[in-house]
């Protein structure tokens, strides 16, 4: 028999399965729908994720001393020598945190204070939006200016372009005025996007300001992205003859935490579409019943078609074609329902949120798969039907 005569009547016997039919395929629908969707939303909550997390801005590493009470501390000095004798950093910048206010108007709040220098584009990965950054004469000096955020700078000034205003800021204990030169986007997405109105605002400072009183560091940031072990190394010998550190320096690799949260996200996505993939194989067990139960209705077909020299193989394949046959139809309306419902949700919401087309191929290939697999059991007890048997009433 051709393969199209086979295809043809594995059609016929499927039209005429009815509702049989009908509800096999709804299974697969069902499942196809729900791993669809799933990895849709997924994927927006996985790069939504992402964003914000990267929208924290911190890129390359870290170094710090491990033990703070020895009385050693980092220097600008130290940052300048890694700088100029580690192959492979950038740029390294001294950093100062403090905790503060800030007042402007009737609004206030509290602020954490960053020392940086006129690196920090290099090592914090900011995006300007307004004005500009520290310069290299202000970083050194206990200037009164200050960068802000995007939404610092729309909460107090109801818009970005703010370069040339001042703020109020509460800076160890001491308040003054601070002339903002430049704007940048968000530094903080993700944890205000957890903890709402109870962030802190992230208010940038010339370096020399925070550390005026004291030439020393909290940290030091690097734009590096070679081998963490072979940095501390080089990090621990530098800060030993420079500076004769008693305590060692560590290294925290700040992209390498990124690339790994963003690894989780793909995995939890994953999960969930394997959670998704268990409602297939109760559609592979339906379809499976499905089958059986045609086989047994067309036994008196199955035995004439033997008895004028059919071949079992022949019959096997009709049966498997036509369980693979349900599970497509089953899958293309489930991709369709869940493409129409994400293309809806997209419309309402706004969101940007897509069925992925790798997925609708392997909900496609899984769903013949599935069809293959439920029809091995039907085909066969078809196949090894005695016609004479199958004829006896």
């Amino acid at each position: 028999m051709r393969l199209a005569d086979r295809f043809r009547l594995s059609w016929g016997q499927t039209r005429r399965g009815g509702v049989r039919s009908l509800l096999c395929a709804g299974t697969v629908a069902v499942g196809v729908l729900a791993m669809s969707v799933i990895g849709a939303v997924g994927q927006y909550a996985r790069g939504e994720m992402t964003e914000a997390v990267r929208s924290v801005g911190l890129r390359g590493m870290t170094c710090f001393l491990v033990e703070q009470q020895t009385g050693d501390a980092l220097t600008p000095a130290f940052a300048e020598a890694v700088e100029q004798g580690v192959p492979g950093v950038d740029a390294a910048m001294p950093v100062k945190y403090l905790a503060g206010r800030y007042q402007t108007g009737h609004k206030s709040g509290n602020a954490v204070l960053f020392g940086v220098d006129e690196r920090m584009r290099e090592t914090l990965d900011v995006t300007l939006l307004d004005g500009r950054l520290f310069t290299a004469g202000e970083s050194t000096q206990p200037v009164r200016r200050a960068v802000i955020s995007e939404r610092l700078a729309r909460s107090v000034f109801g818009r970005v372009a703010v370069c040339g205003q001042s703020i109020r800021l509460t800076v160890d204990g001491a308040e003054n005025r601070y002339e903002i030169v430049g704007v940048i986007r968000d530094q903080a997405g993700l944890l205000t996007g957890l903890a709402g109105s109870g962030v802190p605002e992230i208010i940038y400072l010339p370096y020399g300001l925070l550390a005026q009183r004291s030439d020393t560091a909290d940290q030091v940031l690097l734009a590096y992205s070679g081998d963490t072990k072979q940095l501390e190394q080089r990090l621990n010998q530098i800060a030993a003859g420079l500076l004769g550190l008693r305590g060692s320096v560590g290294v925290q690799n700040l992209s390498g935490y990124l690339d790994e949260i963003d690894q989780m996200a793909t995995g939890a996505v994953r999960i969930f579409l394997l959670v998704a993939a268990v409602s297939l194989v109760v559609a592979l067990v339906a379809v499976t019943c499905g089958m059986l139960s045609a086989a047994h209705e067309m036994r008196e077909e199955i035995g004439i078609y033997r008895a004028v020299g059919g071949r079992r193989r022949d019959i096997f394949w009709i049966f498997l074609i036509q369980s693979g046959l349900i599970c497509l139809i089953g899958a293309a309306a489930g991709l369709a329902a869940a493409w129409g419902g994400v293309g809806l949700a997209r419309l309402v919401t706004g969101r940007a949120l897509f069925v992925p087309a790798g997925l609708s191929l392997v909900c496609l290939g899984l769903s013949v798969l599935c069809g293959a697999l439920a029809g091995i059991a039907p085909a066969l007890r078809a196949a090894n039907l005695d016609p004479v048997q199958t004829m006896h009433r």
